[in-house]
């Protein structure tokens, strides 16, 4: 099954867009304002999140919730709180009707927090960071009703090389066990396109499920086929039970001389090997568009 990433095109073009903040305009308004513009946004971002999976769910899709939902809420110079917020009700009911949609609908949710977010990080600092922003999309799976395991996966990039694989690895783990339950039941990990985080490095490393990224697997081979590497990464989700993989497809640019552009539009299918059933996260730009454009190919 296919995945939505984000945003819906189709509900953008017809006004339905997330709206974000950044601190320089916050930081320029009276408190009292500013608040309740970050907290109208919200609002307006989660209504969103409910049209467009109500429009996976029509369509049969599945849905990857946007990392920003929640303007500034987690950057620490702002002192935000969500209970403070004047709309802070209705951003709690908006959340409940997404959430029965997700769970009347079967709607599998999942999230990618940004790359800024490095467990196996040196400092302290950047890791409290990770840990406090991780929290807040565990937070935000239980809301939205998504399951505390990997049906409801967060996944993230290792995205370090500092030191050997195994004290990396070891790193990560450790501030991965300070995260909450709601995370730490759902964390799953990327093949990357650049640096070492290749699914056959990963494999040896981690006793986390791996996504399985095509893209990024052409531009980090590590000597694996495509097919070697799907299967190797499609088994680390049998790790303590089975769960069914939610792997990213994409494809190249074919007008960008960087092979990690991604395309608008598909040329081909997700690759689906030895008829394992496995959901795909569509990570084209053209979003909804590129997802109905599979049924012609």
């Amino acid at each position: 099954m296919y995945s939505l990433c984000c945003i819906s095109s189709s509900l953008a073009n017809d006004g339905h867009k997330f709206q974000t903040m950044t601190w320089h305009r916050f930081s320029q308004l009276d408190r009292d304002v500013a608040v309740a513009t970050v907290s109208a946004r919200t609002l307006n971002n989660i209504r969103v999140t409910y049209k467009i999976l109500t429009q996976c769910a029509e369509r049969g899709w599945h849905y990857r919730v946007s990392s920003n939902l929640f303007p500034l809420l987690t950057y620490n110079v702002a002192n935000l709180k969500l209970v403070d917020y004047p709309d802070y009700i209705d951003i709690m009911a908006a959340l409940a009707d997404c959430a029965s949609v997700v769970r009347d609908k079967g709607v599998r949710i999942s999230c990618h927090p940004d790359q800024f977010n490095v467990l196996a990080s040196m400092g302290k600092p950047q890791v409290d960071k990770s840990i406090k922003e991780l929290n807040h999309h565990g937070w935000l799976m239980d809301q939205l009703g998504g399951r505390r395991d990997y049906r409801c996966p967060i996944n993230i990039h290792v995205n370090n090389t500092k030191g050997e694989p195994s004290e990396i690895a070891a790193r990560f783990m450790s501030n991965l066990a300070k995260c909450d339950e709601s995370v730490r039941s759902r964390l799953v990990v990327e093949n990357e396109d650049k640096g070492i985080w290749t699914p056959k490095l990963l494999l040896q490393h981690f006793n986390l499920p791996i996504t399985y990224d095509n893209l990024h697997h052409k531009c980090l081979p590590d000597g694996l086929s495509h097919s070697q590497a799907f299967k190797l990464c499609y088994k680390s989700w049998m790790r303590g039970g089975y769960f069914k993989p939610l792997f990213h497809y994409s494809e190249s640019h074919p007008d960008k001389t960087n092979p990690r552009s991604h395309a608008d539009m598909p040329t081909g299918l997700p690759y689906e090997a030895f008829s394992m059933p496995v959901d795909y996260d569509i990570e084209l730009k053209s979003k909804d568009a590129a997802i109905e454009a599979f049924a012609s190919l």
